[in-house]
């Protein structure tokens, strides 16, 4: 029986099991984090994955976007771990190296979205820096800082001036670089071993007998990007 493409299409799984069809993109990218403690430099990274296809019914959005990553966490010794979220966070491929860095001065070099991530990919080692002193930057271009008050608890949540960390870190802490560069490696995971309780959060949430049961901060879930 012949197949015409039609048909092969209709056949194809929506989203990304389109991947004989569609040929989609996805492009890896480590986030490092900076910061100078007092003198000495504390660091942390993560590698995080974004990938888009072209939907097949774009009733919604043209295209099907997947996110895959942990948050990246710095250890201050005595003065605790500073997280930086993945909120937002799937958009700096292309806002950093793609057509969507200023593309009111910059004309689109490519035809779609996927064909500038499969240019992207193509760019391993290319390393931007982060501006995180300008508040207009937050949760665009920079991802939004947190800390726990304690780390076993999530409702101690606290959000983090990118200018003043020290204001919750103490005197001598200030965010050094925040930097993103392109690469192959495996998508960090492994962010439950920092805080165990992450992995429960569908418990948390639904468990009346909890006491996080509709405690928790919002940020709380762009610890995790899935």
């Amino acid at each position: 029986m012949r197949i015409n493409c039609r048909t092969l299409a209709a056949l194809c799984v929506l989203g990304f099991s389109l991947a004989g069809c569609n040929r989609p993109a996805e492009v890896r990218y480590r986030l490092r984090v900076e910061v100078n403690d007092r003198g000495t430099i504390r660091s942390g990274s993560s590698v995080w994955s974004f990938a888009l296809a072209k939907s097949i019914l774009p009733l919604a959005s043209p295209y099907n976007s997947r996110f895959r990553g942990d948050a990246v966490a710095v250890e201050i010794p005595g003065r605790g771990i500073l997280f930086a979220l993945v909120d937002s966070a799937a958009m700096y491929p292309e806002n950093l190296f793609g057509d969507r860095q200023r593309p009111e001065v910059n004309p689109p070099r490519f035809s779609d979205r996927v064909e500038d991530l499969h240019n992207i990919k193509k760019m391993d080692g290319a390393t931007k820096t982060l501006n995180c002193v300008n508040p207009a930057w937050i949760g665009i271009r920079c991802p939004k800082l947190i800390r726990f008050r304690n780390i076993n608890d999530p409702r101690t949540l606290e959000i983090v001036n990118p200018e003043n960390i020290a204001e919750l870190f103490g005197n001598g802490v200030n965010l050094r670089k925040i930097s993103v560069e392109i690469t192959n490696d495996s998508v960090t995971t492994g962010i439950d071993k920092i805080l165990p309780w992450i992995s429960d959060m569908t418990r948390y949430r639904t468990d009346p007998s909890n006491p996080f049961t509709s405690t928790l901060p919002r940020d709380i879930v762009y610890l995790r990007g899935h």
